[in-house]
C-alpha cells in the first residue's frame, strides 16, 4: 500500500464517485519484508509501520467508501498483523452494521476466515493458517448471492447448504498451474468466490492494489467490469498478461508515479 493508489483513487473520483459496485481490497500486510518472484525480481517493499501502515489505510478506505455505490460493499483482506486494526478503521468509516444494535444499518457484514494448509511452523506457537476479510456494505442494501457448497451430513446427501464464514481453500502451491511467480498471487479459487458473493454481470469491480491481476480475472469471467490499480512493474505486467490470456485487452492508463488503471 502506498501514496500512489490512494493519488490514483482521488483521480478515479469525478468520474466513478458513488459508481463502483464492489471493491476488494489485498494491501501489503507490514510485514516488513521485500516479496520478489520466482525469478527474483521485486514485486514491492512491504516495510511501513504500523502508524504509517494505519495512516494510509484509513485514506484508502475513505476514497473506497466514496467510489461505491448506495448497494456497494467492501473486502478488505488482512491477516494477524493488522486485521483488528483494519477492523476499527472500517467500523469507524463504513459504520458498525451488523455489530451495533441495528444489524441492518450500513457497515460491518461479516469477518470471513479463509483457511489455508500452507506456510511456515513453529515449535513456538499455532501454526497461523489463515488471512482474515472484513465486509462492510456502504448502506442498508447490498448484493449478495450466498455461495454453496455440497453438504456433508446424511440427513442433506445430494444437496447444498451455504458455506460458513470459515472457508478452507487451499492457496497455491508451487505446482498450480495458475501460479504467475507472482509472491503474494491469490488462488483464483477464492476470488471467484468473492465476485459471484457480491457482484451480478455488468457490475463495476474495483481493485485497488491489483497485484497479481487475480481479481480482475475472476470479474472478467463474472461478466464485470474492472478498475485494477498498481504501481509495480511486475503487477503490471503479470496482471495484462493475464488478462490477454483471457482474451481481454484493457485500457491502460498510466499515471505519473508509473501506475495503471
Amino acid at each position: 500500500m502506498a501514496g500512489h493508489h490512494c493519488a490514483v483513487l482521488s483521480a478515479l473520483l469525478p468520474e466513478l464517485r458513488g459508481r463502483v459496485d464492489w471493491v476488494y481490497a489485498d494491501p501489503p500486510f507490514d510485514t516488513g519484508r521485500s516479496f520478489r518472484d520466482t525469478a527474483g525480481r521485486q514485486a514491492y517493499r512491504d516495510r511501513t509501520g504500523p502508524g504509517e501502515w494505519l495512516t494510509e489505510l484509513a485514506e484508502l478506505l475513505e476514497l473506497v467508501h466514496a467510489l461505491l455505490g448506495p448497494q456497494g460493499s467492501l473486502v478488505l483482506h488482512c491477516d494477524h498483523r493488522r486485521a483488528h486494526h483494519a477492523a476499527v478503521l472500517c467500523d469507524e468509516i463504513f459504520g458498525a452494521g451488523a455489530r451495533g444494535s441495528d444489524p441492518g444499518a450500513p457497515g460491518f457484514r461479516n469477518e470471513l476466515v479463509w483457511c489455508y494448509g500452507l506456510g511456515g511452523s513453529s515449535p513456538r506457537y499455532y501454526p497461523r493458517k489463515h488471512d482474515t476479510l472484513l465486509w462492510y456494505s456502504r448502506g442498508r442494501r447490498w448484493t449478495f448471492d450466498a455461495p454453496r457448497v455440497p453438504a456433508r451430513s446424511r440427513r442433506m446427501a445430494g444437496q447444498t447448504k451455504k458455506v460458513p464464514d470459515w472457508w478452507d481453500l487451499p492457496s497455491l502451491n508451487n505446482m498450480a498451474a495458475e501460479r504467475t511467480g507472482y509472491p503474494t498471487q491469490k488462488p483464483l479459487a477464492l476470488l471467484e468466490r468473492l465476485v459471484g458473493a457480491h457482484t451480478t454481470p455488468g457490475d463495476l469491480v474495483l481493485d485497488p492494489c491489483c497485484g497479481s491481476g487475480t481479481t480482475l480475472v475472476a470479474a472478467l469471467r463474472a461478466g464485470c467490469h474492472f478498475v485494477g490499480i498498481d504501481r509495480g512493474e511486475l503487477a503490471i505486467e503479470t496482471t495484462l498478461a493475464r488478462l490477454a490470456a483471457e482474451g481481454c485487452e484493457p485500457r491502460v492508463l498510466q499515471a505519473s508515479a508509473g501506475g495503471s488503471g
